[in-house]
């Protein structure tokens, strides 16, 4: 059963905790030296990584709105944790009938490279998040979904824009837990880029806030900067964009509760991927030359917009898909008022 409404309790704690936790020095810490098993295991202890996977699957109940909730709130403090890989991991196993088992979980996101052979996985993959850190990694193959256990592959350790581990994975034959299901690729897409959505509406809002505290305090000329019109224009793109991204990542999840909702959620991708640019841009810009300093907090939020906005379909790979969809139904009306729609994209 799903509600249309979200957890306030939820939204409280995690709104607290985090940012009673992550302060910049401790996502800086990750960044250089990798995530703790104390830190995760503080999430853990709260139920936050599978909040929106059923209990009798292992997760921790909730519904898809809590997930996003709690999404957003990772993007808003710059959560150093693979807190949406493991919920998307954990979403592929439950719908596949398999008991989600403990601990930080990652997904492959291209797994074309992987395959298998008398029941064992061989192959290639790169751009997998969070496998440095992750004790199981999970892949949708063509007949089901398979659950690695991290540590049997070899990986080559990469990074993404926001420091956070981004590796390439080689399997030689290594074991692995299969569970035949019905799940595509494209539906991996579709989670993947609400989850990422979610984490973008936070992102832009944390350095919307991050942004107004500054212009209010910084002075210049005796008064605020605050006050001049031209930072005034890059405070009030930054509360469009946090507001409108936010908007429609609620709407996307709302969608999705009650059909596919793929008209929703790739609108949604589309538009937070947008609105990640245009948010850096607008909160650097009215920041200066702090902005871009290791020592500022802004990097934290504009880094991981910067990486985020490219995953699971960009900006333009969504548009395409919008446009081709449209073009084939000719009805741009019913596609934006039918909630849940799948419109054939």
């Amino acid at each position: 059963m799903t509600t249309n409404q979200r957890d306030p309790q939820l939204i409280g704690l995690v709104r607290d905790y985090f940012s009673q936790t992550f302060t910049a020095d401790v996502v800086g810490a990750v960044e250089r030296d990798g995530m703790t098993a104390a830190l995760w295991q503080s999430v853990a202890e709260l139920g936050l990584p599978l909040v929106g996977v059923g209990e009798e699957h292992g997760g921790s109940g909730g519904s898809l709105l809590d997930l996003l909730a709690v999404l957003e709130g990772t993007g808003r403090h710059a959560v150093p944790l693979p807190l949406a890989e493991t919920s998307l991991a954990a979403w592929l196993l439950a719908r596949a009938g398999a008991e989600v088992p403990a601990g930080p979980m990652t997904v492959v996101p291209d797994p074309s490279g992987l395959y298998l052979d008398g029941g064992r996985l061989t192959g290639t993959a790169a751009h997998v998040p969070w496998v440095r850190g992750a004790t199981s990694v999970v892949a949708a193959l063509p007949t089901g979904v398979v659950l690695i256990d991290a540590g049997r592959l070899q990986v080559a350790a990469g990074a993404d824009l926001a420091g956070m581990p981004r590796d390439a994975i080689t399997a030689t034959g290594i074991e692995i837990d299969f569970y035949p299901a019905d799940i595509g690729a494209d539906d991996v897409l579709l989670r993947g880029a609400l989850l990422r959505s979610a984490q973008i509406a936070g992102a832009i809002t944390g350095a919307f806030e991050l942004t107004t505290t500054y212009v209010g305090q910084r002075e210049q000329f005796g008064r605020p900067i605050g006050k001049f019109q031209s930072v005034q224009a890059h405070v009030v793109e930054l509360a469009q964009a946090s507001a409108l991204t936010t908007l429609s990542v609620e709407r996307a999840g709302t969608a999705a509760q009650t059909g596919a909702g793929t008209f929703e959620i790739i609108a949604t991708k589309s538009l937070a991927s947008r609105n990640a640019g245009l948010a850096a841009r607008a909160a650097h810009q009215a920041h200066g030359a702090i902005g871009v300093t290791q020592e500022y907090g802004l990097q934290l939020f504009t880094r991981r917009l910067q990486t985020w906005r490219g995953d699971f379909g960009d900006e333009a790979t969504m548009n395409a898909r919008l446009g081709a969809a449209m073009g084939r139904i000719g009805d741009i009306t019913t596609a934006v008022t039918a909630v849940g729609s799948t419109i054939g994209v």
